[in-house]
């Protein structure tokens, strides 16, 4: 973000596959391909971020991405509320382009505007596609910027929901976003957000496709780069959670939502408010203590699995995400510990975990005497959808080492 050269190490994880994508079929157990996993910080403007870059072309081109958003609990109303919030912004008919659409499911909800998605991954854009939402299958750039002024105009509204962590390019992107959005449009940011992921011990946030992890001074300083101004800034609920952004103060949101225009709109009361929060963000300090914390949170962690296994109990995976297995990885649990891992999403089922071979399985009968919740944002869906196996004995453990039972 702001071309600075010395860094110093945040946490190194280890050696990690692609996650998201690296789903393994029974024929090709054997490609486990690793990439290191090392997290630095800036030492000039104290951005925190991965240090060795996977080539995205890698994660959303070479294979298929293996997230619709459809399929997420609760996602499609989260982004509706978002969407009768946005209205503010706009009139009917204006132009609102979402990057990172997926397969459209925020999209589908501006019902009387023009929409356009932009997503390098051909897969859920050719479901986007099939769901009607015009998508362009390709990065956001400046040069695809251009393109879509040229055809379809400028936009009153460009967002960018938990897809801007996932690019190394953010001045060519932000270029884009210059190029298409009109003098009085709004440019809206949900990223992962360094100051809670500190004060919550959280690092399942950590792995290849967040290059990034941001607070709300590095946007802040760095729109003005670009002749811009953030405006507005909110501590949204986690996406599992039905939304209600006004009351949440949910300690498992971990993201943060930036409001970003042409020097058009005062500040607001909310963002000063969150930038006052930050106050010793921005420092190693801070970032080594965070290092400990996620050690010893890890340690926790596999001690306590570890000793639920040796007692002869069953143990399971429940939501074969990506956060949940760097968690995973850093606490030593494989195989040894989790027999199996259920996930609601087709594009996973009947797969296995990589490096560990752990196979997932479609949500059925499957009574172990512990589920693991691999699938941290979605701890209170999963509690709720399972009050049955609750109440006959079941128990679910967080990936903080906490036990819920019934």
């Amino acid at each position: 973000m702001c071309g600075g050269k010395k860094f110093k190490t945040v946490i190194n994880l280890g050696n990690h596959p692609l996650f998201v994508n690296n789903l393994l079929t029974k024929e090709n157990l054997k490609d486990d391909k690793t990439y290191p996993l090392v997290v630095e910080q800036c030492q000039k403007c104290f951005l925190v971020q991965i240090r060795d870059i996977v080539n995205p072309k890698d994660i959303y081109q070479k294979a298929d991405y293996l997230f619709f958003s459809s399929d997420m609990p609760n996602l499609s109303d989260y982004f509706k509320k978002f969407a009768d919030d946005a209205m503010q912004f706009l009139n009917e008919g204006d132009l609102v382009v979402d990057i990172g659409s997926n397969d459209g499911v925020l999209l589908k909800h501006f019902k009387d505007q023009k929409i356009l998605g932009v997503d390098p991954s051909t897969n859920v854009v050719l479901r986007a596609l099939k769901n009607g939402v015009p998508t362009v299958s390709d990065f956001f750039t400046q040069q695809v910027a251009r393109k879509i002024k040229g055809e379809w105009g400028e936009a009153k509204l460009i967002t960018g929901f938990n897809c801007i962590a996932h690019t190394d390019t953010l001045d060519d992107l932000m270029e884009g976003v210059k190029t298409l959005l009109t003098d009085e449009g709004v440019f809206v940011v949900e990223c992962n957000y360094w100051g809670d992921m500190v004060r919550n011990t959280n690092y399942a946030l950590i792995y290849h496709d967040h290059f990034s992890y941001f607070t709300l001074k590095d946007w802040v300083d760095y729109a003005k780069k670009f002749g811009m101004n953030v405006f507005d800034a909110q501590i949204p609920p986690a996406q599992g959670d039905l939304p209600d952004i006004e009351e949440s103060k949910a300690a498992d949101a971990f993201n943060i939502r930036i409001f970003i225009d042409r020097n058009v709109r005062p500040q607001t009361e909310g963002m000063k408010h969150i930038l006052e929060g930050e106050e010793g963000l921005h420092s190693y300090e801070t970032a080594h203590q965070y290092s400990k914390d996620v050690k010893e949170q890890a340690k926790k962690l596999g001690d306590l699995i570890r000793g639920i296994k040796a007692e002869g109990k069953t143990i399971a995976g429940y939501g074969a995400a990506a956060k949940g297995f760097t968690v995973l990885k850093l606490a030593e649990i494989g195989s040894e510990c989790l027999d199996y891992f259920i996930d609601d999403s087709p594009a996973k089922q009947n797969k296995y975990t990589p490096i560990s071979h752990i196979p997932i399985y479609p949500r059925g009968t499957q009574k172990p005497d512990y589920f693991l919740i691999a699938a941290p944002n979605y701890v209170n869906v999963i509690v709720n959808k399972e009050k049955e196996y609750l109440a006959n004995g079941g128990k679910f453990i967080t990936i903080e080492g906490e036990i819920i039972n019934g």
